[in-house]
């Protein structure tokens, strides 16, 4: 990944050192040049499920290029794309000190009935699970990330955090909202202890206290996007880019 991503949550993490000192850091991201063009069940690195006939396509942007996520015109389809592996490289273990900062460049085209979800999450669930019906309120899964729910008119997006079995705790409360067809960089950084920053374009929003009665600590989340549509109209998210980069501490590092 390119070093270009270095400010808001990436502001002191050098993205170069990251990606070629594998002791130092987990590291791991896309700017979607390398994805293919056509529908797959593994594509890029990546699987993607869906309801019904939703599409995943790349399509070129000036300076590089960036992957949709389309839902079809069939009331609840959806669309969720998650890398290949079967357990996450990150987790964000409250007092661990293992620092964590998370980016990602996304376009919401729609602004009426469209639930989506970008972040981190456990591996595992359904297409249709993780964004609930109607709603688009996040199933029960464990989360950090950008939400939003089925609303009648606009996309509002918060920055959430949710642990397996309690309820969705938002740390940045609508951070956009009714932006449709405009690039917007969300992002958050997680300090190593019990706080987590909320970046909206590269400038703070908000900082959230989190407890371990609420949030999924230790637990090992994989990145994943996902996209549901509340009406019989097509739906979809443009993706630019997302990186996440982890500190490793001297206990974490291979002899």
């Amino acid at each position: 990944m390119s070093t270009r991503f270095q400010k808001g949550a990436l502001h002191d993490i050098d993205l170069a050192i990251a990606a070629t000192e594998f002791s130092e850091y987990i590291n791991d991201g896309d700017d979607f040049m390398q994805m293919d063009h056509e529908p797959a069940e593994s594509s890029g690195g990546y699987i993607s499920t869906e309801v019904s006939t939703a599409v995943m396509t790349q399509t070129a942007l000036l300076p590089g290029m960036c992957v949709t996520l389309e839902t079809d015109g069939t009331d609840l389809d959806a669309l969720l794309l998650t890398r290949q592996q079967a357990v996450g490289a990150f987790d964000i273990t409250i007092d661990s000190g293992r620092k964590l900062a998370y980016e990602a460049r996304v376009r919401v085209n729609q602004a009426t009935e469209t639930a989506l979800f970008f972040g981190l999450c456990t591996s595992g669930p359904a297409v249709a699970d993780l964004l609930a019906i109607n709603t688009g309120i996040l199933g029960d899964f464990d989360v950090i990330g950008f939400h939003a729910l089925s609303a009648a008119a606009e996309v509002v997006i918060d920055g959430v955090t949710r642990i397996l079995g309690g309820a969705t705790q938002t740390g940045a409360d609508a951070m956009t909202s009714t932006e449709t067809d405009l690039f917007n960089t969300y992002g958050f950084r997680f300090n190593g202890a019990d706080e987590i920053e909320w970046y909206l374009n590269n400038v703070i929003v908000a900082r959230q206290t989190i407890v371990a009665a609420t949030f999924p600590t230790g637990q090992s989340l994989i990145p994943m996007f996902s996209i549901k549509t509340g009406e019989s109209v097509v739906k979809s998210m443009k993706l630019d880019y997302w990186i996440c980069v982890q500190d490793l501490l001297a206990g974490d590092r291979p002899e």
